[in-house]
């Protein structure tokens, strides 16, 4: 909800959809990270903390990219552009749950029979690959999303003054 509402208020005030999506990828990529280093260093703090940034990190991306959608859709057709921002985030969201599910409980058999050695033969292994496989998509987000960011700090088309205003 902190990321929606940070969202709102910046692209209220005419800021890059595109920009502010990037925001929430990179505290993905900061969020992830403590979460891959929590485990070892055995830090509740670092857990919550990423945690936590991967909620604001999700709420920037999905206002801000649903905000793109619709600015980049006809005047009658922003309920469409809805309605599939909307199924493709819903698809997207259960093929991520049961890929990282099947990935984690996978690297988890393979590190329980030692396979990686003693020092990975813990139950954070299988949830460091997965995390580690989050890492690398949220930099390529950024990469694909790079091109899209705009240097204005104002709106650049009525419909996207409609759709935050």
């Amino acid at each position: 909800m902190i990321g929606f509402g940070i969202a709102a208020k910046r692209l209220g005030r005419g800021m890059d959809p595109y920009r502010h999506a990037g925001f929430g990828a990179t505290a993905g990529l900061y969020a992830f990270s403590a979460l891959l280093f929590a485990a070892p260093m055995q830090s509740t703090w670092l857990f919550a903390s990423g945690v936590f940034l991967i909620g604001l990190g999700a709420g920037l991306f999905g206002h801000c990219t649903l905000t793109a959608a619709m600015a980049m859709a006809g005047r009658n057709q922003i309920g469409f552009a809805l309605g599939i921002w909307g199924a493709v985030q819903a698809s997207a969201a259960g093929i991520a749950v049961a890929a990282g599910g099947l990935i984690r409980d996978g690297v988890d058999v393979l590190a329980a029979r030692g396979i990686f050695g003693p020092t990975l033969a813990d139950p954070a292994t299988g949830y460091g690959v997965v995390y580690t496989i989050e890492i690398c998509l949220l930099f390529a987000t950024l990469i694909a999303a790079g091109p899209l960011v705009s240097f204005r700090l104002v709106p650049t088309s009525d419909s996207l003054a409609e759709c935050v205003g």
